[in-house]
């Protein structure tokens, strides 16, 4: 479930208070490698044979659409300004139909980039590519996407099974305030886990979300284990206009074996009217340059080799989900969804 291209969505002239101007460009800091024991559940993964699985069917659309019900959003979020919104009430009418461990599990969508990742004959340089866009294509969905989910309870669990995908993933609410996810997942060939936490500002114009967790990825064949954190996001014009978002700062994939990284930087608004535009670079152990990377964090992505001057295609929002989402963002009818 992706999202639209933003060509048309209205920008705001609206500047954000000069004391986030520096703070947030760039979240990502080195994440240290991990040194507790790697949760591993794959011995009870293997007795989980997904080919045996009855393939479901899964539904494209919600089977009833958003309540139109007619709120003051100003009355009913200023007195929430400055505030920490984790710890105040809001109507459920601004949530949509999920628990944030649902939609954490979403990042696990377009899982063939890890497939990719972690075959035998990918090497590290172009793993550390697909890792890089995998970890901006989440971004595709929240285009659309203003609801807020639902807080899940203290050791709230989800569990997702995706025979079609080959994984299997579970999720749990660890803690409760502050709130902190953490999500699991399992393949034959990989293992992916994070733990989301965040931080948050609201101001009368924007509310930005800033997480501060971190995500990591461990391939089987080479044991090579990698992490990154994620960027900010801004929702824009929360009391007047319509809404938008975009996403700042660096991402940084570090693989902590080898010392190899890659970089993606996504262009705030605040630089460029093209704020969905994004580029990066992968890096060898002595920081040189070997892949480049360039896209739109609502829609595809390419690379190159330095060498080469050819681009070529990593992952494409396929065309009716295109349509189908730009119609979505007009009317907002399911949630974005």
């Amino acid at each position: 479930m992706s999202s639209a291209d933003l060509a048309d969505t209205p920008v705001s002239d609206a500047t954000h208070d000069d004391d986030d101007s520096a703070s947030f460009v760039s979240v990502q800091s080195q994440v240290e490698p991990c040194d507790m024991a790697l949760p591993d559940a794959y011995e009870e993964f293997k007795t989980l044979n997904l080919q045996d699985v009855p393939e479901r069917k899964r539904r494209m659309k919600l089977p009833v659409p958003k309540h139109d019900i007619q709120l003051s959003l100003w009355r009913t979020l200023k007195s929430f300004v400055g505030k920490d919104l984790t710890r105040v009430a809001i109507p459920v009418h601004f949530n949509e139909p999920l628990t944030f461990i649902q939609r954490l599990s979403e990042d696990l969508e377009y899982s063939e980039l890890l497939d990719k990742a972690a075959d035998e004959s990918t090497s590290s340089s172009m793993r550390l590519m697909y890792l890089a866009v995998f970890s901006a294509i989440p971004y595709a969905s929240v285009a659309k996407r203003f609801s807020k989910p639902f807080n899940p309870l203290l050791a709230e669990t989800f569990e997702l099974v995706r025979e079609d995908k080959g994984y299997a993933c579970i999720g749990e609410q660890v803690s409760h305030h502050p709130p902190i996810t953490c999500l699991h997942a399992e393949h034959e060939k990989w293992t992916f886990w994070q733990e989301y936490r965040m931080d948050s500002k609201f101001r009368p114009h924007y509310f930005k979300v800033i997480p501060t967790g971190s995500v990591h990825f461990r391939v089987r064949h080479t044991n090579d284990h990698y992490s990154w954190q994620k960027p900010a996001t801004t929702i824009h014009n929360i009391i007047l206009g319509s809404l938008w978002n975009d996403q700042e700062g660096t991402v940084t994939v570090t693989n902590h074996n080898t010392g190899e990284k890659a970089s993606l930087f996504f262009t705030p608004y605040k630089t460029s009217k093209n704020f969905t535009k994004i580029k990066g670079e992968v890096y060898d152990k002595d920081g040189k340059v070997t892949i480049q990377i360039k896209g739109d964090w609502s829609s595809n992505y390419k690379y190159k080799h330095v060498d080469s001057e050819t681009w070529t295609d990593v992952w494409t929002l396929p065309a009716q989900i295109l349509e189908d989402n730009k119609k979505e963002i007009a009317k907002q009818t399911y949630y974005g969804f």
